[in-house]
């Protein structure tokens, strides 16, 4: 009877209960990104940029890892799980190739014989004379052909891919190339490595192997580190789109050689000689004509074929407003990394990633944080947030392509991408200028000078940083504009704006540690995205597309 008295007192108190619509005020929301701060930003990327999460390389323990904490951090904050089966989590399916082990044979060519004079394995448990530092995916068998430093530089009569035909050969050539020796401009600086590639595959050969100046301790030490990706995932691929036509990765060959083994091969007495060689070269280097070395080389990878689950995490803020709440402003961050590869001179192995992208992920939780807080403060924006990190940004934007096939809300109704990828740090260009107040800006006008507009306004009354359109230019060498998420929803003619600080020295490298991101600079961009998602979110008509360059690019894709 009691309980009975109890439950009916207490129906009778929540009915008479009003409840207070909450308020879509934009000048409300924006009071609320005081809520971004250093130490919150802080505190978090502790934990994502941590030796535990082990690089956050997809596919590894340590991804999962992070996807978890995420989630964690968005169940805490009331965020709706709007992933598979109530879940924070979009699965899909990888493709991949598992290199366990490739063998390398050398062959003496005499009179139309072959005589085995090398063969070597490279293995997690064993070096080779050579090292594949990209490419391989297929057996390779061919000729070597020596060609200097490989380079044709007409202006300054330098021809080294000239006078053989390289196509079906293996090339040989110095790793080092002399541009300017004493002084002296014996090769245009512009005619670099890059080119040296792209001249010696357009003219059909097999590989390239690369003679470095390392020392025979050298190479056996970068042997060993090369050795760690054996039975790791590797070309990773999107399965629905895998129909098994396609390329397996680069098949041609990209190899470094050992000192040893290059010797022989030019016919020198030890590898002592070779630097001799190599000036002697560098002396003669309009006289060089590349020459057959009467050897070939053989590489054969034993690969096979597998699959794993990869997943994003989706955390959405239903918008208050009934006739807006449907259309949704995407915030983009991927949270994978590279993982764990060679070790730096502290021998640190552990590519933490706590600007690339420790930091875009983090601030996204931030600004959920934000929101999250103003709605308990009964202020919400008028249409909804979608807070989506990607897996599988670093092997091809695969999580975000994945995403946008497979959409959770209509593509139709998403009225923009908010992308952060790196905006931690400060480049050289703006550290020389003592500048940290900066962020480069891409997207906007190159797709929608209606976004670009809210952009800056939202910039006035939050972060107050420099808005920089250095990038912002589809005809930027860097391609910036392609190398981060927001590419797979500007294709869809999505607008979009990528936050950005720019490459640093510790880009890809176990040095991108947390000690070294400038959290101050950083809370000030997360305030000026959180603006302007509110201002997406608030406008009264959704930005338009009136700039259809950008996605004509993207169908070539």
């Amino acid at each position: 009877m009691l309980l009975a008295v109890m439950v009916s007192c207490t129906g009778s108190q929540q009915s008479t209960q009003k409840t207070t619509e909450p308020t879509t005020d934009t000048e409300a929301l924006l009071s609320y990104q005081d809520e971004i701060t250093p130490d919150y930003l802080r505190k978090h990327l502790s934990v994502i940029a941590d030796d535990s999460m082990m690089g956050r390389e997809t596919g590894t323990e340590g991804i999962k890892m992070a996807a978890e904490y995420l989630a964690n951090q968005y169940r805490k904050m009331g965020l709706e799980p709007v992933g598979d089966n109530g879940t924070y989590f979009q699965h899909f399916k990888l493709n991949a190739t598992v290199t366990d082990s490739i063998v390398f044979q050398t062959f003496a060519l005499e009179n139309g014989e072959k005589t085995r004079i090398s063969r070597s394995v490279a293995s997690e448990n064993s070096t080779a004379k050579y090292i594949r530092a990209f490419g391989g995916t297929d057996t390779l068998q061919a000729p070597i052909v020596f060609a200097g430093f490989g380079v044709n530089d007409p202006a300054h009569d330098v021809a080294h891919l000239k006078g053989v035909d390289l196509s079906g050969k293996w090339v040989m050539v110095f790793q080092k190339i002399p541009h300017v020796v004493n002084g002296d401009t014996l090769i245009t600086p512009s005619v670099g490595a890059r080119a040296r590639i792209g001249a010696i595959f357009q003219s059909g050969a097999e590989g390239i192997l690369l003679i470095s100046d390392m020392s025979r301790e050298e190479f056996e030490k970068s042997a060993k580190e090369a050795a760690m990706s054996f039975g790791e995932y590797s070309n990773m691929r999107l399965a629905y789109l895998d129909d098994g036509s396609g390329s397996r990765g680069f098949s041609k060959g990209y190899n470094l050689v050992s000192p040893e083994m290059a010797a022989q091969l030019l016919g020198l007495e030890d590898a002592a000689a070779l630097e001799s060689f190599r000036k002697e070269l560098t002396q003669n280097i309009s006289d060089f004509a590349p020459q057959k070395l009467g050897y070939a080389l053989t590489q054969i990878p034993y690969s096979k074929e597998t699959s794993f689950q990869s997943k994003n995490v989706l955390a959405f803020f239903e918008g208050a407003d009934p006739m807006l709440k449907d259309e949704v402003v995407i915030l983009t961050s991927h949270y994978d990394h590279v993982g764990i590869s060679a070790p730096d001179s502290t021998g640190d192995r552990i590519y933490n990633g706590a600007d690339d992208d420790g930091s875009g992920t983090v601030g996204l939780l931030n600004v959920a944080h934000a929101f999250s807080v103003a709605k308990e403060n009964g202020v919400m924006p008028k249409r909804s947030i979608l807070f989506l990190h990607v897996s599988g940004e670093e092997k091809g934007l695969l999580g975000s392509r994945y995403y946008s096939d497979h959409p959770v809300f209509p593509i139709e109704k998403t009225v923009a991408d908010l992308n952060t990828d790196m905006i931690g740090r400060i480049d050289k260009k703006h550290e020389k200028m003592g500048v940290e107040e900066y962020v480069y800006v891409i997207g906007g006008k190159i797709i929608s000078s209606e976004l670009d507009s809210l952009l800056h306004v939202a910039n006035a009354k939050t972060g107050q940083v420099e808005l920089s359109p250095r990038y912002n230019d589809l005809q930027d060498p860097n391609q910036f504009y392609r190398r981060s998420d927001h590419w797979n929803f500007g294709r869809l003619g999505i607008p979009f704006v990528f936050f950005f600080t720019g490459v640093h020295e510790d880009y890809h490298r176990p040095s991108d540690e947390i000690q070294k991101i400038r959290f101050d600079k950083m809370a000030d961009i997360v305030r000026t995205i959180y603006g302007t998602a509110v201002l997406v979110a608030n406008t009264e008509n959704p930005p338009t597309v009136d700039n259809r360059e950008f996605i004509e690019i993207t169908k070539a894709d």
